[in-house]
């Protein structure tokens, strides 16, 4: 990068060679010694930097200086570290510069004593050992000990600086944070600028930047394109490939691409974007840079931590889009609030997280207004991967998980109140005794999902696929359910009161000891007859939709964002918003079988009626295969109903005796809030 020129300085006369070798070997000497601290200060950054593991940008560890032992706080350090370098590289830039104008000028005035155009006089013997100035003033070397002096000062001035400036954005770019990013950046574009403006007169003795500039490009084309494209590299990949998932020059790195037509080179949404070279198969760059978290198979959590009523792992907030943290230990964590869009927690322990909204009162106070998300802070977790995960107690009211994958998870208990699961798979999910009441989950598959015992009231299920799946003692009393697939599936002693059935399949559903009552039909596939006599089919309405409530219906599906799931739905609901399908069910032997049906069921039951149905729920949620209280659960939300046809106090007192395995795991809440209306009932 260095070269010696056979131009003269703009003085007049040259300076005494012998009378500037000594102020050319002090300011050597003091150069050198702020390269070495410089040199040294790069190293102990970057073996700070490289010692910040994917787990500790999850856990928001200090970063702990070497040798000084101490700690920094996470994001001050990858704030303050990029400008303090930057700080250092102007000091030693600065010395150099000044340096090189004296050698230049002993050099200038030494060839004045020369003979040839070789560097032969003694005193060039005399310099500092400093490579810059032997580069530029030394005696005469083999060209393989020139090109290395010079390549001495372009890497370790030039290259190596920007280079670790953009590794410090790389390796802390999967936090995620934009305003950090952008303080690298910036420290970055500073960085190259004095490159540019103060760099160049290394090279040339000239006082004119344009007049150095020119002149060094015209005399060394090829190390003055070399250093230009590598500046250019380097920001490019700080600008439009290290960038964070969703921020505006992600989207133009994106366009670049597209732009470019580069198809191998384009990365999915977790790679790098790069016009020449492809992302690894796991989305790195060689295998090492990723620019979203990597924390699989990893233990985060002390066990002396773990308490069910507090919380762990403080993640509250956090931007953890499409993080791996599969088969990670992160019970009890605090996710409230984060986003998890696309994130993969295949096999995750999360037993008792909360998943929830940092403003859950803002979301329930004015549910009905249609209030985002985004205003009262919910946990997103959109095409997340939760298959296996568990789940069980975990606090998720209010989260936003569309399009998310939850295959056999383990959600026993865990509250997904008010929260948004359109297209949501919970196929084979265990989701026993959950409260899924309020929740929108149009076009949901729980296909051969456990569902006993779970809160369903009022969930907006149109288009969801129930097919077997286990709803034993599930409550769906004014549940949204058009469209909806029943088919095989299990709701034995369930309460769909009020329900809305229009356009449903309900084909073998098995229905023994359900309230059905004053559920709207239309359109809809009826399941076997139940003999028992204890399914409560009475207040049937089956007329089809009004106009008014097919506008509701359009607009709820016209408010759904993923196309695919959009048309899905209007197809599987053609039956009931369809007028024309909507006339030709009225004759169908379908609609006469729920002619048939109605009356079934006397507006006041039978004498017996209440004690034969108290007598099968105690006896299915007390049976020792339901000993994990998920059948309890349901029947006692159904007991406390004030429309409830049986004997509340018989169930309760069912559910205590001794002789109910289910009483110890049924949940305690629920369970006082039965023996509160129990005791009301006795009282009167």
């Amino acid at each position: 990068m260095v070269d010696s020129t056979q131009v003269a300085p703009e003085s007049e006369t040259p300076v005494n060679p012998y009378s500037l070798l000594e102020a050319v070997n002090r300011s050597s000497d003091k150069a050198q010694g702020a390269w070495l601290i410089f040199l040294a200060v790069m190293t102990y950054v970057t073996v700070a930097v490289a010692g910040v593991t994917h787990e500790a940008l999850l856990l928001d560890t200090p970063v702990q200086l070497p040798i000084l032992q101490v700690n920094i706080q996470l994001k001050q350090f990858f704030q303050f570290a990029p400008i303090v370098l930057v700080l250092f590289h102007l000091g030693v830039l600065a010395q150099l510069v000044l340096l090189a104008r004296k050698t230049l000028e002993f050099d200038h005035a030494i060839q004045l004593l020369e003979a040839t155009k070789k560097r032969t006089h003694p005193l060039r013997l005399e310099l500092h050992n400093f490579f810059f100035v032997q580069a530029i003033s030394g005696p005469q070397r083999s060209r393989i000990m020139s090109t290395f002096l010079h390549l001495m000062t372009w890497l370790t001035v030039v290259v190596i600086p920007v280079v670790l400036l953009l590794y410090i954005q790389v390796v802390f770019l999967p936090y995620h944070d934009v305003v950090t990013t952008w303080i690298n950046r910036v420290s970055l574009v500073f960085d190259i600028a004095l490159l540019i403006l103060i760099g160049v007169f290394l090279m040339r003795p000239e006082t004119s930047f344009f007049q150095a500039f020119w002149r060094a490009t015209a005399n060394h084309p090829l190390s003055t394109i070399i250093t230009t494209l590598v500046l250019i590299l380097v920001a490019y990949l700080s600008f439009f490939a290290a960038t964070v998932p969703g921020e505006a020059l992600d989207k133009v790195g994106q366009d670049l691409m597209a732009w470019a037509g580069d198809e191998k080179g384009a990365r999915a949404e977790g790679g790098f974007a790069l016009p020449f070279l492809a992302a690894s198969n796991d989305e790195s760059l060689f295998g090492v840079f990723h620019r979203n978290l990597v924390v699989a198979d990893a233990d985060l959590i002390d066990e002396s931590d773990v308490n069910e009523d507090e919380k762990t792992l403080k993640l509250r907030g956090r931007d953890l889009r499409r993080a791996k943290l599969d088969r990670s230990d992160m019970r009890g964590a605090d996710l409230t609030g984060a986003r998890l869009d696309g994130a993969s927690l295949v096999g995750t322990n999360l037993r008792n997280a909360w998943l929830t909204c940092a403003e859950i009162d803002l979301l329930v106070d004015t549910l009905e207004d249609k209030i985002d998300r985004i205003v009262a802070r919910c946990t997103s977790a959109r095409n997340a991967n939760f298959k296996g995960a568990k789940l069980d107690g975990a606090h998720m009211s209010g989260i936003d998980m569309q399009g998310a994958k939850i295959e056999e998870a383990r959600l026993e208990g865990a509250d997904l109140s008010n929260s948004s699961l359109v297209d949501t798979d919970f196929t084979g999910a265990h989701v026993d005794k959950a409260n899924l009441s309020g929740s929108a989950g149009q076009g949901a598959n729980f296909l051969g999902a456990e569902l006993r015992g779970a809160n369903l009231s009022g969930a907006k299920l149109q288009a969801a696929d129930f097919s077997g799946a286990a709803m034993q003692g599930a409550v769906l009393n004014f549940a949204h359910l058009q469209g909806a697939r029943l088919q095989n599936a299990n709701l034995a002693a369930a309460s769909l009161r009020r329900a809305n059935l229009h356009g449903a399949d309900m084909k073998e559903m098995s229905m023994v000891g359900a309230d059905l009552r004053g559920v709207g039909i239309w359109n809809t596939v009826p399941p076997e007859w139940d003999a028992s006599g204890l399914v409560d089919l009475s207040e049937l309405t089956i007329e089809p939709l009004d106009d008014d409530e097919k506008s509701t219906l359009n607009d709820v599906i016209n408010e759904i964002s993923d196309e695919e799931v959009r048309a899905r739905m209007r197809e599987k609901l053609a039956g009931v918003l369809d007028d024309g399908e909507s006339t030709k069910w009225k004759g169908s032997d379908n609609a006469r079988h729920w002619q048939s049906w109605v009356g079934m069921s006397p507006l006041q039951p039978a004498d017996t009626y209440p004690a034969d149905l108290t007598a099968y729920l105690t006896e299915l949620m007390c049976s020792a295969r339901w000993a994990d209280g998920s059948i309890a659960t349901g029947v006692a939300r159904r007991a406390t109903d004030p429309q409830f046809r049986g004997d509340l106090v018989d169930v309760y007192d069912g559910l205590r005796s001794s002789n109910c395995p289910a009483s110890k795991t049924t949940p305690a809440p629920l369970m006082r809030h039965l023996a509160d209306k129990a005791e009301q009932e006795r009282g009167r």
